[in-house]
């Protein structure tokens, strides 16, 4: 999975839509947004990957900042 951590996100309509965003592009399998931790959790589907440069853009689109993306080795 890939970990991304996001700076400005405060209630469930802001994780909603993050969510949303991200649910929408055909490589993702699952997301799981967490406000307690500022953390989004990016499962691809097996053999598709997205971008450093995609996720960035959904979040900034969405009006939040990037602090860090981790992928899971």
């Amino acid at each position: 999975p890939i970990s991304v951590q996001v700076k400005g996100m405060v209630c469930g309509f802001c994780a909603q839509g993050i969510e949303k965003k991200f649910k929408a592009l055909p490589e993702v399998e699952k997301v799981h947004v967490s406000l307690e931790t500022k953390l989004v959790a990016v499962d691809t589907k097996e053999g598709k990957d997205i971008t450093d440069d995609q996720i960035k853009k959904i979040v900034t689109d969405s009006g939040y900042e990037v602090v860090k993306i981790e992928r899971a080795k």
